[in-house]
C-alpha cells in the first residue's frame, strides 16, 4: 500500500469527518485560488467518492500524491476574448493556405488507412483530415499538460465543477481499465487529449483500436486517431454519401424565425424565400430539406446545410467551427483547377 493510502486510511478522525461531509451533502470550497491546502483537503474528500464510483484504491494511491492546484489552468479557463471576431477572421485564422496545403499532402500520404476507415464508418477521408487539422494541427498541437492535474484543478475551482469532476472520474477509469500510466494522459489545459482532442468521456465511448494491438492510442497511432474520429461522427449521425452543405445566395431578407439549425425547411420553401445557388441559378439540393445558417448574422454569408452539419455541431457547438470544417472538406475535394479561397 502506498504511503498516501496508509496516511489516508489510517487517520480515523479524518475518515469520520469525510464521511459526515459526504452524507450531509456538503463540499469543501477553496478559500482562494491557488490554495494548495484547500485543494489537498478537497482531494481527501473526493477520494472515497471516486472509490465508491469504482476507481481502485491503488489508482487513487498512485494519482493523488501527484496532483497539485494549477492556477495557470484557471487563468486560461477564465480568459475571455476582448472582442468577438467575424466569421471571415475566424476562417483566416483556421484555414490558412499553409494548413490546407499540408492537409492535401497528408491526405495523399495516408490515403490507404483513410479510405479503409471511410469504408468502415461511412465518414469521408476529407472530413477526418479537416477535423484533424483544425483540432490539433495534424497532431502538432495536441497539448502536453497533465490531464489529471488539469481536470482536478478545474473540478476544484468550481465554475464548471460537475463537468470536470465527471471528466476526472472518466480519466481515472481509463487508467484502471487500460492500465495506463497516469503520465501518459497528456493534452490541453482543459483535458482534451490526443490528436483528435477527445475529452476522457469521449475517449471511453468512441476511441478505437484500429490495428488490433490492444491499445487505443489517439496520441501516436494514426489508424487509431482516424478511426476514433470517424466512429464519433458516425455515432452522432453522420450519413454516408451525403454532404454537409454549401454556400448559397440570398436575394432578399429571410424571416428570422426560419433561420438556424432548429428549423429545417423544404428546398422549395427556401426557393420561395429567395435562396439561390451562389452563381445566381435556381436552388438545387440532393436533400429534400435543409437548414439555412448565417454565421455572421443577417447580411453575412449564407449556407444551406444538411443533417451532417448537425453531426459536426455535436463535435463542437460553434457554427463557425462546423462551417469551417465543411469548407475545409470542400477545398480538399476540389480538383486543382477549381480550388478557391474559403
Amino acid at each position: 500500500m502506498s504511503s498516501y493510502l496508509k496516511r489516508f486510511f489510517s487517520t480515523a478522525l479524518k475518515g469520520v469527518l469525510v464521511a459526515l461531509v459526504l452524507l450531509a451533502g456538503f463540499s469543501v470550497s477553496p478559500a482562494r485560488a491557488g490554495d494548495q491546502e484547500g485543494f489537498r483537503l478537497w482531494l481527501d474528500q473526493l477520494a472515497p467518492e471516486m472509490i465508491q464510483q469504482g476507481i481502485s484504491p491503488a489508482t487513487i494511491g498512485r494519482v493523488w500524491p501527484t496532483l497539485s492546484f494549477d492556477e495557470s489552468v484557471i487563468e486560461l479557463d477564465q480568459k475571455q476574448p476582448e472582442h468577438k471576431i467575424t466569421f471571415a477572421q475566424y476562417l483566416k485564422n483556421t484555414l490558412p493556405e499553409t494548413r490546407v496545403s499540408r492537409a492535401r499532402e497528408l491526405l495523399d500520404e495516408n490515403r490507404a488507412i483513410l479510405n479503409d476507415v471511410a469504408a468502415r464508418y461511412g465518414v469521408p477521408a476529407e472530413a477526418i483530415v479537416a477535423l484533424w487539422g483544425i483540432e490539433s494541427s495534424f497532431g502538432d498541437n495536441r497539448g502536453d499538460d497533465p490531464v489529471l492535474n488539469s481536470l482536478a484543478t478545474l473540478a476544484y475551482e468550481g465554475r464548471r465543477a460537475d463537468f470536470f469532476k465527471k471528466e476526472l472520474l472518466e480519466a481515472l477509469r481509463i487508467i484502471d481499465e487500460e492500465r495506463r500510466d497516469p503520465d501518459f494522459l497528456q493534452g490541453s489545459w482543459a483535458g482534451a487529449m490526443g490528436q483528435c482532442q477527445f475529452m476522457p468521456s469521449t475517449y471511453r465511448r468512441f476511441a478505437v483500436d484500429y490495428d488490433g494491438d490492444g491499445v487505443r492510442d489517439i496520441w501516436e497511432n494514426l489508424g487509431d486517431v482516424f478511426a476514433s474520429m470517424a466512429r464519433y461522427l458516425a455515432a452522432e449521425g453522420w450519413q454516408a454519401g451525403q454532404g454537409w452543405g454549401k454556400e448559397v445566395m440570398v436575394i432578399r431578407p429571410v424571416p428570422q424565425q426560419v433561420l438556424g439549425r432548429e428549423t429545417p425547411q423544404k428546398i422549395e420553401t427556401w426557393r420561395q424565400f429567395g435562396v439561390r445557388e451562389l452563381s445566381g441559378q435556381p436552388l438545387t439540393s440532393p436533400q429534400p430539406q435543409a437548414y439555412l445558417i448565417q454565421p455572421d448574422g443577417v447580411g453575412g454569408r449564407s449556407f444551406l446545410v444538411y443533417d451532417n452539419f448537425l453531426a459536426l455541431m455535436k463535435w463542437n457547438r460553434s457554427t463557425f467551427f462546423a462551417t469551417s470544417v465543411g469548407l475545409f472538406m470542400d477545398k480538399l475535394k476540389a480538383p486543382l483547377s477549381n480550388r478557391q479561397s474559403p
